[in-house]
Parts: structure tokens; C-alpha cells; sequence
């Protein structure tokens, strides 16, 4: 396999990050960085010696490259990833996929068009723990599916009014993993929400989602206030039930004893423990997948990105009008918006 030459768009925390993992990562090379606040830009460009541009547009002029990781503010996720793919680079696009699903519909279609591959970057699909969780819950035929994390008063850039900012912004993550073990869409979304609880900021800082597959719920919660609460990670099922414990799964199935009662049977199951995040797997992974040596899965596609940005649609319209919201109203609306 050949090394993924990539640019690097976006130049704060995450991307600056990620453009240093680069460069230390088999199957992936960093060969530019682009950044709009060229001190970022020529910070970075210098540190990892490659080529620095303030304007997206002449790094694609200037610089061979296979793929575009984009690390921008949400916002400009769409236009960036729109001119990366019409001039035929495989894109690996920060979380959330764009600011709406009309949006992220038009990069599925135009990737599509291209025959190029893109992908988002929801890491936590490659932590080994999550991947046993996902393996064994399914095993339990899923009833519930629960994934709650809290990360305390988050920092000054996600502290904004829009919808997809504040805890939104996290949680993203855990509806991708929701929606990853049900394997499916769901039907239906309620959502509820706080603002200035926590902060005086205007930034959405609680959500609570219930989502109904039909035969199975998903539940997805998190608050700035929680700081300090463990995470849960829980599949509950027909068979038994399936959380995250540290680096391990428990797992706990019961049974009907001869005498008429039931039993517990409980076990631990370890996985491999990741000291650091998953990136540089998640970055190899795009690598093979785009050059045919790998399937896509685990890793979240655009179509997955896309069903992602449909239940962020159904939050905010539910936690607005305080009413559930069926998923088919959310895309009746996008198809038309599109015709």
C-alpha cells in the first residue's frame, strides 16, 4: 500500500493535531497544511516542513495530494469539502459532517459523481473496546442502547449559540455510535435541551435524545454540568446485557434453572488498551479503504455522516417544538428543499 499523500485544512487544536500524526503514521503523508489565519498556517507548516497556505485554493494548485482531511469551524466544512471533491480528492472530514443534512446530502451525491471516497472522523468507532461492545451487544438482540458522556464546561470555540455547537458538538459522537449499533435509522426523535444552565454563553449545554428504531430504543444524553460523572456505554437485550467497564466489557446473560429461576451469569471481557486516540488507525484505515485493499467499515462513511446530520435535524426541530419528530418528515423536507 502506498502512502495517502494528504492536506491538512484547518490548523487549530485538532487539525494541527492530526497534521503532527501525520507524519508519524505508516500509510499517510502529510504533504500541506492551509489555514485562513496564515500564523496557524506557517506555525505548523514549519514545525512539520511542508508547504503553508493561507488559501485553499492555491494549496490545490500548488501541491499534489490524494486526500483533504478538513478540520475548519463546522461551517465551512461544506464549501471546503465541495471544492476538495470536485477536484477529485478523497475527503476525511472532521465531526459534525456540515451544518445540515441538505448539505451533507450534496457531498454524498457529489463524492458519489466524483468517485471519490469520503469519510468522518468519529474515532471512537476504532477504540477495540467500542468494537467488542458493538460485537456483543448485537449478540444480546438489542432493546436499549444507551451512550452518555459529559465533558464539563467545554472551551471559548464551542461555546456558541448555533445548534450544532455547545454539547451537540460531542455528543455527535455518541448518535453515530447509537446508530452504529442499531445498524439502522430510527423512526422517530424527541429531544430536550438547555441553554445558559451552565454557562451564560447561549451555547446548548444539556441535550437528552430518545431515539425509537421501532424494536429498539437508543437513548443518547450529556451536559456540561455532568463533569465528573462517569460515562455509560450500555446495551441492554433479549439476552442479556453488554457495557463498557474501563478497557473491558461486562457482560452479563442469564439463564432459567432447573429449580424454576433465574441465574446471572457474569463475565468480563478485556480488550487491548489504547493509551492514545485512535486516529492514526482511524487515518490508515481511510488510506487502505480508498486505495481497494479494505472495506469500509468500521470506518463512518459520508452515507453514515449523512444519516447522522438527518437525527441532528430531528433534534433540533423536536427540541424546539417539543413535539417527537419522525424521521420520514425530516427527509420529505430535505427532498423538498431539493427539487
Amino acid at each position: 500500500m502506498e502512502a495517502l499523500r494528504f492536506g491538512v485544512v484547518g490548523c487549530g487544536g485538532r487539525g494541527a493535531g492530526v497534521a503532527h500524526l501525520m507524519t508519524q503514521t505508516p500509510g499517510v503523508r502529510l504533504v500541506a497544511v492551509c489555514d485562513v489565519d496564515e500564523t496557524k498556517a506557517k506555525q505548523v507548516g514549519e514545525q512539520l516542513q511542508v508547504p503553508f497556505f493561507r488559501n485553499f485554493e492555491e494549496m490545490l494548485t500548488q501541491v499534489e495530494m490524494d486526500a483533504v482531511y478538513i478540520a475548519t469551524s463546522v461551517e465551512h466544512h461544506f464549501s471546503v469539502a465541495r471544492r476538495a471533491i470536485l477536484e477529485g480528492k478523497h475527503v476525511l472530514l472532521e465531526k459534525m459532517m456540515t451544518t445540515s443534512a441538505s448539505e451533507a446530502w450534496e457531498l454524498v451525491r457529489l463524492a458519489e459523481v466524483r468517485g471519490v471516497c469520503g469519510a468522518i472522523s468519529y474515532q471512537l468507532r476504532f477504540y477495540p473496546v467500542f468494537q467488542k461492545w458493538r460485537e456483543i451487544g448485537q449478540d444480546m438482540q438489542p432493546l436499549l442502547i444507551i451512550s452518555s458522556r459529559n465533558p464539563g464546561i467545554m472551551p471559548a470555540p464551542y461555546l456558541r449559540p448555533e445548534p450544532w455547537a455547545g454539547i451537540t458538538d460531542f455528543l455527535t459522537h455518541d448518535l453515530d455510535l447509537v446508530l452504529w449499533v442499531a445498524g439502522k435509522e430510527p423512526e422517530s426523535v424527541f429531544a430536550t435541551a438547555t441553554r445558559n444552565a451552565i454557562t451564560s454563553t447561549n451555547a446548548l449545554d444539556t441535550l437528552c435524545v430518545t431515539l425509537n428504531f421501532g424494536d429498539v430504543t437508543g437513548l443518547v444524553y450529556g451536559s456540561m454540568g455532568g463533569w465528573g460523572i462517569p460515562s455509560v456505554h450500555a446495551i441492554i437485550g433479549r439476552k442479556g446485557n453488554a457495557r463498557i467497564v474501563s478497557n473491558g466489557v461486562e457482560v452479563n446473560r442469564w439463564s432459567l434453572s432447573p429449580s424454576g429461576i433465574y441465574e446471572r451469569v457474569n463475565d468480563l471481557v478485556s480488550t487491548e488498551i489504547v493509551r492514545a486516540d485512535t486516529t492514526d488507525r482511524l487515518l490508515q484505515h481511510f488510506s487502505a479503504w480508498v486505495q481497494g485493499e479494505r472495506e469500509a467499515p468500521p470506518i463512518a462513511t459520508f452515507e453514515d455522516g449523512f444519516e447522522v446530520m438527518l437525527v441532528h435535524e430531528a433534534i433540533w426541530e423536536s427540541w424546539q417544538s417539543g413535539q417527537t419528530v419522525s424521521l420520514e418528515t425530516v427527509k420529505r423536507k430535505l427532498s423538498a428543499a431539493n427539487t
